[in-house]
């Protein structure tokens, strides 16, 4: 089972379900796998979670939340980009219903499934810009700067389908300064530094004022060896590090925002 996240918000703890009227740029950062307890405790634990902990005294935070109903990933993100319930959005699963198998194993990708508006929507609407890295559910979706999650094989032909897929000619813009982007299917440490590369870039490149980025490793790790343990705490102070260096390009970029 994917737990989920602290949202993660540049400068004040903007409303960002209330776009149409929202002065300060946001950026959303998901850390799959990451509970409050990780960053209440870390020092209990040993670890050093400069960036994530800031907020504790910067920010708000909740000590404890209640999930929806399946707590997976891609139906928690997309309750987090609409405010309502799986049973309402229609994203009910990671995988399609697909008893058969005839879509081989698909993931619920695409933004089309989405049977509500959602935050990148709400933002198109109130004419602001946006940017995604990665977030569940986002292929296709309304997003002027998009490098949304998709995988099918795990093979060279996957980077075919995501530049296709992505904003028109981003990724390769992209590329040519910070070489090949991570495959899709790479939820490991260093997918999610290739990722965060990127995301500095955009919003170096673009200035966007909703932006969406979403780190896997965590969860990965946890699937692995349970969370809580040496190796996922090594992860999440590398995901901590990852943090601070788009939140720092987010301040950069929209210094009179924060």
């Amino acid at each position: 089972m994917r737990r989920l996240l602290i949202p993660v918000f540049l400068g004040a703890l903007a409303l960002v379900a209330n776009l149409s009227v929202a002065a300060t740029p946001v950026v959303l950062i998901s850390i799959d796998g990451l509970r409050p307890g990780d960053v209440l405790q870390a020092s209990q634990r040993g670890m050093k979670l400069p960036n994530l902990s800031r907020f504790l005294v910067d920010g708000s935070y909740a000590t404890g939340v209640t999930g929806v109903l399946p707590t997976l990933t891609y139906p928690s993100h997309t309750t987090l980009l609409t405010g309502v319930s799986p049973a309402v959005h229609g994203v009910a699963g990671n995988l399609t219903f697909d008893p058969y198998n005839k879509n081989q194993y698909g993931w619920d990708w695409y933004a089309s499934d989405i049977k509500v508006p959602t935050l990148w929507d709400a933002a198109h609407a109130a004419g602001l810009t946006t940017a995604n890295v990665h977030w569940p559910v986002s292929v296709g979706a309304q997003v002027d700067w998009n490098l949304p999650q998709i995988w099918r094989t795990g093979t060279a032909d996957d980077r075919k389908l995501l530049a296709a897929l992505a904003t028109p000619g981003l990724l390769p813009a992209l590329e040519k300064d910070l070489g090949p982007y991570a495959d899709g299917i790479n939820e490991a440490l260093d997918g999610d530094q290739n990722r965060a590369r990127c995301a500095v870039k955009l919003l170096e490149l673009h200035r966007p004022q909703f932006m969406t980025v979403y780190f896997a490793a965590l969860d990965d790790k946890e699937h692995a060896t349970g969370p809580g343990t040496p190796a996922a705490d090594k992860v999440l102070e590398g995901i901590d590090a990852l943090v601070g260096e788009v939140v720092a390009a987010a301040h950069r970029v929209h210094p009179d925002g924060v």
